[in-house]
């Protein structure tokens, strides 16, 4: 078989980049179907990376750049705009670029009339108007102490202290023998589980209870062929596939257990 061949074939058993308007819209259809629960461990940013990695978006925070403007404000794509307060000026730096649905907002100090942010926040673009185009409605979690995909509005003209950047969702481009998955403990205690590859340990994690933080994980693992492994401390384990998601969860024994996630 020649190069060409050769790369078809790499090509067809990865598969080929979707579109950014083809992930957007399998993110919203998929937080669709989430409004009412939580995802990941229940943060904002949570509910961003599980859409985009069900969705074929790009997930992981060492492939999307470094936190802008600062440590703790997510890039989440290509940057389509920024709206910004202030000054006593409104101003949206790239007023002819038009957002999309699936587009991904970070909020810095973020404030519309008398309803403030946090300092950092997420949520997802589900619809936006037919002029400018800018986001009027949205999909969040860890908003107002609920822990759950829930539906919002947002008029971004309206902003009055602070900022936010939209990103556009980059697609993802999986390369053999990279592995990109996240893990969620769902369990009601924190856990403890090694990465394997064949007898090494290349990585010991102890994530938090349910619905915190630090119960999600995401991890990028590069072998030489070797499929990665999960190992519980009580002895459970599963193989680990590319771009999906693990969760631990309690069995009727109480011990916990690890599975795939349906997506």
């Amino acid at each position: 078989m020649g190069r060409t061949g050769l790369t078809l074939l790499v090509l067809g058993l990865l598969g080929l980049p979707a579109s950014a308007q083809t992930i957007g819209s399998n993110m919203v259809s998929f937080l669709n179907g989430k409004v009412g629960v939580r995802v990941g461990g229940g943060e904002c940013a949570h509910m961003a990376t599980e859409a985009l990695r069900v969705s074929g978006g790009e997930f992981v925070p060492s492939d999307l750049g470094a936190d802008s403007p600062s440590s703790g404000h997510y890039v989440w794509g290509d940057l389509v705009t920024v709206i910004s307060y202030a000054s006593k000026k409104w101003t949206d730096s790239n007023p002819a670029n038009k957002c999309q649905v699936g587009d991904i907002i970070q909020y810095g100090s973020a404030k519309f009339g008398t309803t403030t942010f946090p300092s950092k926040h997420t949520s997802v673009v589900t619809a936006v108007d037919a002029t400018k185009y800018r986001p009027t409605a949205v999909l969040q979690q860890n908003y107002g102490g609920v822990r759950t995909v829930k539906a919002a509005t947002v008029n971004v003209t309206g902003l009055t202290a602070g900022w936010i950047r939209i990103y556009r969702p980059r697609p993802r481009v999986d390369v053999q023998n990279v592995w990109k998955f996240t893990t969620v403990n769902n369990t009601t205690t924190s856990q403890a589980y090694s990465l394997m590859v064949d007898t090494s340990v290349i990585s010991s994690v102890s994530p938090t209870a349910a619905n915190t933080a630090g119960s999600f994980r995401i991890h990028k693992v590069t072998t030489d062929g070797t499929v990665p492994c999960l190992v519980l401390s009580n002895g459970q384990s599963l193989f680990v596939t590319t771009t999906k998601g693990l969760e631990l969860y309690q069995q009727t024994t109480g011990s916990a257990g690890v599975r795939q996630l349906s997506q």
